[in-house]
């Protein structure tokens, strides 16, 4: 199947990864090692509420997608071999439906501030006698929640809103020495990231690792330089045994090559692959695109799977893509543009450079280097949608913004979100 029937196939699904953001959760490393999955409103229509005028019901609502996508989409594309972390209420947990829930890929998170009567504590005890794993979130120092139910929890979520360092050190501790990991949610700067840190939090969540700061770890990459030149020589189409050469430089890519190429063409690759045949096997193409996802790691050909920062500017430069062949689907110019705002958009924040000094280093086209600097044209008004979408308040803005990129609407936004994260997932599986 190639690139273009698989988006297809993503986006004629009407189930979770259309309307369920992915917010990720990060270990003590900085590595992504979980996700949870929450609802977004704004792709069922412009007004989210349902017709009788009730209120949404937003724990069920995303309870019903992640089942109806288990069926539809499979466990590798909406988690990547990662947990996912969802939030059940009292109803779902009691519905024999949640057995349909995989045991050994979620973990399921109740609220410490809950009423807790004697039927759903036995229901959670015996759902963790299954092999169910819970997360008890909100919990504060006065309020850990029913005590049967407490004991059965893996994992402690904590709003960093709600603490100070001097309480949460020692409170962090008593969560260890009962067996328990904790989870600092609403991390949504540097200093609240510090402080959780050096108080023992053992997972982190927030708005905060949505952007480059953290993961660029402020320091540049040690191939940097060769992968900037592999980037240049790729636009100016070099003859393959020049591209070998240069490919043959950084150690980290011609890994992922090789296994990508291997795993991509195992019919074909029976005997030792070469650089040169692998390089032909995916293609010019595959090359720009994962140097490009090499820029924003460390070097370590292991860490573009589990840096969060990969995985956002990743789908940013998909979605973009899409969105632009939407938009304009015969002019390829275009849509190969959109691409490349999307995937050097953060670049220099992550290599501490000037812009305008590393965008000409690139070559970039002037469209690009306008959209990313002010958010000029219709690539600046892509790049800033995009933005939107990795917003965990996004309904209003991204629902306003699509009203000016007509024929996409708000609905179709979500869905080509959610074949480029699809698709994001599948690159980094290698």
């Amino acid at each position: 199947m190639n690139d273009m029937s698989h988006d297809a196939a993503a986006l004629s699904l009407i189930a979770m990864t259309s309307y369920l953001g992915r917010q990720p959760i990060l270990n003590r490393e900085g590595q992504l090692v979980a996700y949870e999955l929450l609802f977004r409103p704004f792709a069922f229509s412009d007004n989210a509420e349902p017709a009788d005028g009730t209120p949404l019901d937003e724990t069920r609502a995303t309870a019903d997608i992640v089942i109806e996508t288990l069926g539809e989409l499979g466990m590798e594309s909406v988690l990547a071999g990662r947990a996912g972390y969802i939030n059940a209420g009292r109803d779902w947990l009691m519905n024999e439906m949640f057995s349909l829930l995989p045991s050994a890929h979620f973990v399921v998170e109740i609220q410490a501030t809950a009423q807790y009567d004697d039927q759903l504590v036995q229901r959670i005890k015996a759902l963790t006698r299954s092999g169910y794993r819970f997360a008890m979130e909100d919990v504060r120092e006065a309020a850990l929640g029913h005590a049967e139910v407490f004991d059965c929890a893996e994992v402690v979520k904590i709003d960093v809103p709600d603490w100070t360092a001097s309480r949460l050190a020692p409170f962090v501790a008593a969560m260890h020495r009962a067996g328990k990991r904790v989870v600092a949610e609403k991390v949504e700067t540097p200093d609240d990231y510090r402080w959780t840190h050096e108080a023992g939090c053992d997972l982190f969540q927030g708005y905060y690792f949505a952007h480059p700061h953290l993961l660029a770890v402020r320091r540049i990459p040690p191939l940097r330089q060769a992968l900037v030149k592999l980037l240049v020589m790729l636009g100016a189409e070099p003859p393959l045994p020049t591209l070998e050469d240069e490919v043959k430089r950084n150690p980290a890519l011609t890994m992922q090559l090789l296994r990508f190429a291997s795993s991509a063409h195992h019919a074909l690759t029976r005997r030792r692959l070469r650089i040169r045949d692998a390089v032909q096997l995916v293609g010019t193409d595959w090359l720009r695109r994962w140097a490009l996802l090499a820029l924003y790691t460390d070097g370590n050909s292991r860490s573009v799977a589990s840096n969060a920062l990969v995985q956002l500017v990743g789908t940013r430069g998909r979605f973009m893509e899409l969105a632009a062949r939407r938009l304009r689907p015969h002019d390829e110019e275009f849509v190969d543009n959109a691409f490349m705002t999307g995937m050097t958009s953060l670049l220099p924040a992550v290599l501490q450079r000037n812009p305008v000094d590393l965008f000409s280093e690139l070559q970039l086209a002037q469209t690009v280097r306008e959209a990313i600097q002010t958010r000029a044209g219709l690539l600046g008004q892509l790049l800033a949608c995009a933005e939107a979408m990795e917003s965990p308040a996004a309904a209003a803005r991204v629902t306003q913004m699509s009203e000016d990129l007509a024929p996409l609407n708000a609905a179709a936004v979500a869905l080509l979100s959610a074949a480029a994260a699809n698709w994001m997932a599948d690159r980094t599986r290698f």
